[in-house]
């Protein structure tokens, strides 16, 4: 069910300090089931169109925590992850005020639209 949370989302990696992340609030749902949620992803610039994704939060009173990588210019994202054993596809646009993405997979379809609410130093390499 944790997988829901974040189905799209997507995103085993590890973070390091570079310049600065972005960081995005806002909430996602899933269109083929309810199982709606809170959600923060913080956004790393990894250059030439790459990004990592740490995407976290809380559903259903359980943590949930993914990172994802994904490509393209901000005006078209694109990415996919295995999440929880189920394969997910995702596109969506980022802006310095919001990220939005629709994801699709094995088990959930569904949205998220996130406001930027700060920046933060970037912390690429963390073990997760």
């Amino acid at each position: 069910m944790r997988s829901i949370s974040v189905g799209l989302l997507l995103f085993g990696l590890s973070a390091t300090c570079v310049a600065s992340d972005a960081v995005y609030e806002g909430t996602w749902l899933t269109t083929n089931r309810k199982l709606d949620g809170t959600l923060t992803c913080v956004v790393t610039n990894l250059g030439g169109n790459r990004w990592h994704g740490h995407f976290y939060g809380t559903w259903e009173g359980v943590s949930f925590s993914y990172d994802v990588e994904f490509s393209g210019p901000p005006h078209q994202l694109h990415g996919t992850a295995k999440i929880d054993g189920a394969h997910y596809d995702w596109t969506g646009t980022m802006t310095q005020d919001s990220l939005q993405g629709q994801f699709g997979g094995d088990r959930y379809m569904g949205r998220f639209n996130l406001k930027q609410t700060r920046r933060t130093a970037s912390h690429r390499g963390r073990e997760q």
